[in-house]
């Protein structure tokens, strides 16, 4: 009988989706978080190390368990046995002049390279082999056995988010611009940490690592913003990207059995659904940790405000454009080898070609990395040089723009002219997404050939549109929602507090809202039997 009731038990429990917006994961949160108030000092990261486990284990499976804590070892070793190193230099240093010092610095990061370069090449080897596996075998799995019979690939639990964050560390551990952690479970717990081990955003451990340490009581202004974000979040994917997914989804199935008028409707909601879903899952993400009492990188900025390529990745995913800035672009930008080569093109050719030619390698360098990292196959190396050309074609042209405006007496500053950017730079990401949405380079043109073969402009007019997964109720329950999340872009990019607008509203008006939109989610949200709890766009990188 008892044997029964565990089997099912343990059926039940398999069965339980645990992604940011199953049901099952949102009561598992309240309950992390009234356990977590009731606690005090150290045990409070030991519960949180505790929950990461629980829903590491169920969300990804115990294989990806075993493979992040192998990854958090090597991470941990290696960055005590730099500090051991570096040891030895502060003690030899003493009475040397500056100049000796440095060549002593020098020899010593010689010496500390060798364990940085093995370190490395194991996180981003089993990255790549990832990566690889799923283009090559296609199957998933979460048993070595099955892996190693050529059966599948285990693929952990947001291994590209923790893999740029281990190496970021390692990498200032090796400038000397952090110290490393000398407590494991401290470090684990932060690779592991469960709002953001699926998506991110991507931040520095050490940053983390201090914001565990040192807990905020509770307080009951931060939780309410917290649930209040969370609340937000849910809204964006569930009422807005996953019903216009419904729709997008349909047509990028079969891109020939559509025309010009759904393919470039399409293509443009697929931009919003992706904003909607990340964004969205950033909010979800942000809005656990606000309520813990830990402050995430911001990883999005009202990005469709933007009125240029480089301003667009200045908003868009910044932690990720953060991470390649200070880990690829500058360490080449500013390498004396780099530096001596633009200065003798600099003498050659003048300042305007050789700034230019100053940004093309890391700026290559950046985008191809950016690319391969957002997925395998040609589609994706081509985004990423599509988006290079870009910001170096913008800043090439800048001096004739610029001329160009002062000319015509053109105020950049008006709100038209800065519109008209903004509309620019959208479609700019739009054409971009069609790279990589509807399979590959083949897909492109694809959707290229069917924009243009046909328009059937009347689908707009006759009902045929509300036939591929929305129907004409939910479209514009979907409109309502983009309109709200514009109006939401655009309060913040005033600069007004929205949170705290409400905030200050009456008690009677404040719950209002809040019901309405937990109303709006249930009565419109996309969820139940058939729906993939754990389907963030982003959460298969």
């Amino acid at each position: 009988m008892l044997e029964h009731f565990f089997a099912t038990m343990a059926y039940i429990i398999n069965g339980i989706e645990m992604g940011y917006n199953s049901v099952f994961f949102l009561g598992g949160v309240l309950i992390f978080l009234g356990v977590l108030y009731l606690l005090r000092g150290r045990a409070r990261t030991v519960w949180i190390l505790l929950m990461n486990l629980i829903f590491y284990v169920w969300a990804g499976g115990r294989a990806g368990l075993a493979v992040i804590l192998a990854t958090c070892v090597i991470v941990y070793m290696t960055g005590r046995r730099m500090e051991t190193i570096y040891a030895g230099f502060e003690t030899e240093k003493k009475g040397l002049t500056p100049k000796e010092q440095m060549g002593l610095l020098n020899c010593y990061k010689k010496r500390t390279r060798r364990y940085l370069w093995l370190a490395l090449f194991l996180i981003f080897g089993a990255w790549a082999a990832v990566k690889a596996g799923k283009l090559c075998i296609g199957q998933t799995t979460d048993s070595f056995r099955e892996m190693i019979a050529g059966k599948g690939i285990i693929v952990p639990l947001g291994i590209s988010y923790y893999t740029l964050s281990s190496a970021g560390y390692l990498l200032d551990v090796y400038w000397r611009k952090t110290k490393p952690e000398h407590n494991f479970l401290d470090l684990f717990t932060v690779m592991t940490y469960f709002p953001h081990i699926v998506q991110g955003p991507i931040g520095k451990y050490n940053r983390l690592t201090g914001q565990l340490k040192n807990l905020p009581k509770f307080d009951y202004e931060r939780v309410c913003f917290g649930l209040q974000l969370m609340l937000w979040g849910y809204i964006k994917k569930l009422v807005i990207a996953d019903r216009l997914a419904l729709f997008t989804s349909t047509v990028f199935a079969e891109p020939s059995n559509f025309a010009g008028t759904e393919i470039f409707l399409a293509v443009v909601l697929c931009a919003i659904e992706l904003y909607a879903d990340f964004s969205g899952c950033m909010d979800i993400v942000g809005g656990i940790s606000q309520a813990i009492g830990i402050e995430l990188d911001v990883n999005f900025r009202q990005p469709f405000f933007a009125k240029s390529a480089a301003e667009f990745w200045r908003r868009w995913h910044i932690t990720l454009g953060t991470w390649a800035k200070d880990y690829i672009y500058m360490p080449i930008a500013i390498s004396p080898t780099y530096m001596q080569w633009t200065w003798k093109l600099k003498k050659k050719y003048g300042k305007f070609f050789s700034s230019l030619l100053k940004e093309l390698l890391p700026l290559l360098l950046v985008w191809l990395f950016t690319g391969l990292w957002h997925g395998t196959g040609y589609g994706y190396i081509v985004w990423g040089l599509y988006w290079f050309a870009l910001i170096l074609l913008s800043h090439a042209v800048k001096p004739l723009t610029d001329r160009f405006l002062k000319h015509f007496a053109i105020q950049m500053d008006r709100p038209l002219y800065r519109a008209c950017q903004s509309i620019r730079t959208f479609f700019l990401f739009v054409i971009g997404r069609m790279f990589t949405v509807a399979g590959g380079l083949q897909g492109c043109r694809l959707l290229w050939k069917q924009l243009f073969a046909e328009s059937r402009i009347w689908t707009f007019f006759d009902g045929s549109l509300y036939k591929h997964g929305v129907d004409r109720k939910y479209f514009y329950v979907v409109l309502i929602g983009m309109i709200l999340m514009f109006c939401v872009d655009f309060w913040h990019e005033k600069g007004i507090r929205i949170r705290k607008t409400i905030a200050g509203l009456p008690l009677p008006l404040r719950w209002a809202l809040y019901l309405t939109a937990m109303f709006t989610i249930v009565i419109f949200g996309v969820y139940g039997i058939g729906y993939d709890a754990a389907s963030f766009i982003y959460g298969a990188f």
